[in-house]
């Protein structure tokens, strides 16, 4: 006879966290505030390579790489994805 396998607890409603649809509607307006944000986080990237550059620091180590590049992922394929759907909406209303 094969060996039980332990059950699950189900989760309490506390612990568990709303889940973020999937999709959501994105107008104008809303890429611009996304793009408003990525140029503000722009700036102050720019702002600490040129504050290490003044230093004449030969490099920092910084906490949080791997989540910068998941970030970076991230941001790469929410923009692929955008523009799949952009190309989408204009063909279907270019076929209307």
């Amino acid at each position: 006879m094969g060996k039980k396998k332990p059950k699950k607890k189900p989760r309490s409603s506390r612990s568990a966290s709303p889940r973020v649809p999937r999709k959501e509607p994105y107008s104008a307006a809303r890429f611009g505030a996304v793009i408003d944000r990525v140029k503000e986080q722009t700036t102050r990237l720019a702002s600490l390579a040129k504050s290490v550059d003044e230093a004449s620091l030969p490099a920092v180590v910084i906490d949080g790489h791997a989540m910068l590049i998941r970030g970076l992922n991230q941001i790469d394929n929410f923009i692929d994805n955008a523009s799949r759907a952009v190309r989408e909406a204009k063909s279907a209303k270019q076929g209307l």
